[in-house]
């Protein structure tokens, strides 16, 4: 991710993956998902996004609608 601690709006995530000899894939269907389970008097978040391919890697905008730890 490009922000640590992720933080509120939009945070910008990369992904590579390589087979076994360190070959970059390029046919891989990529999808990210965060889930936050349901907490007192919060209901559960979930945000699913696919991974689009440029260059070697995946890239993907997860928008977080809360910060992480600080």
């Amino acid at each position: 991710m490009d922000r640590n601690p992720p933080s509120l709006g939009d945070n910008n995530i990369e992904i590579e993956i390589k087979d076994a000899g360190g070959i970059p894939s390029r046919e891989a269907k990529v999808l990210v998902n965060y889930y936050m389970p349901p907490m007192p008097r919060m209901a559960p978040m979930n945000y699913t996004t696919d991974a689009k391919l440029k260059g070697e890697k995946y890239k993907a905008t997860m928008n977080l609608i809360m910060s992480g730890p600080g």
